[in-house]
C-alpha cells in the first residue's frame, strides 16, 4: 500500500455514498446537495492524483455551474421540491447501475493487465494544448452545450408541469355589487 491509498479510498468511499445518496434521496434539492458533494469528491480524487487542471475544471464547470442549474431548476418545479413518491424502482435502477460499474470495473480491471499503448510523441497535456482545443477545433460543439441545457431544461419543466394535479379551487366570485348612487331626501 502506498501513500494515496489511504486518501483514495477515503475519496472513493465519499464519491460512492453520494452517488447512492443522489439516486436514493427523497426530495429534489437532497438529490442537488448530494450530487454536489459527489462532484467535489471527485475533484477531490483528480487533485489526489495530480491531474490539477481537470480537479478545477470539475469544480467550476460541476461543481460551479451545473449543481447551481440543477437548484435552480428545482426550484422552478411547482412542487417546490417537495418529496418524490416513494418507490422501489428507484433503488432497484440504483442496483442495476451499481451492478454495471461493477462489470466495467472488472473489464477495465482485465484490460489493464494488457499492454499500454504508448502515447503520441508530439501530444502536450498541458493548459495551453486543453485551452488550444477546446477554443479551436472543438469550439462549436463547447458553445452548443448552452442551448443544449436551456433546452432540456425548458424540456423537463414542461414536463413536470403536464403531470401536475389540477388545482382544486374554485371559480372567482364577486364578493359585493357594483356601488349605486343612492340620493336621499
Amino acid at each position: 500500500m502506498g501513500p494515496l491509498f489511504l486518501p483514495l479510498a477515503v475519496g472513493c468511499a465519499v464519491a460512492i455514498a453520494s452517488a447512492l445518496g443522489v439516486v436514493v434521496a427523497r426530495r429534489p434539492v437532497y438529490a442537488a446537495l448530494f450530487l454536489l458533494v459527489h462532484s467535489l469528491s471527485l475533484a477531490a480524487l483528480f487533485g489526489i492524483l495530480s491531474v490539477a487542471i481537470v480537479a478545477v475544471g470539475q469544480i467550476v464547470i460541476y461543481s460551479g455551474a451545473i449543481v447551481v442549474l440543477f437548484l435552480f431548476v428545482v426550484t422552478l418545479l411547482p412542487s417546490g421540491g417537495r418529496e418524490l413518491a416513494a418507490g422501489s424502482g428507484r433503488i432497484l435502477a440504483a442496483c442495476v447501475a451499481a451492478g454495471v460499474v461493477i462489470v466495467a470495473l472488472a473489464a477495465g480491471e482485465a484490460a489493464a493487465s494488457l499492454p499500454a499503448p504508448e502515447p503520441a510523441p508530439d501530444a502536450a497535456l498541458g493548459v495551453a494544448a486543453v485551452g488550444h482545443a477546446l477554443f479551436g477545433s472543438l469550439l462549436v460543439a463547447f458553445e452548443l452545450t448552452a442551448p443544449l441545457l436551456l433546452v432540456a431544461i425548458v424540456g423537463a419543466v414542461v414536463i413536470w408541469r403536464r403531470h401536475e394535479p389540477t388545482p382544486r379551487t374554485a371559480a372567482p366570485t364577486r364578493v359585493s355589487e357594483p356601488r349605486r348612487l343612492v340620493i336621499h331626501r
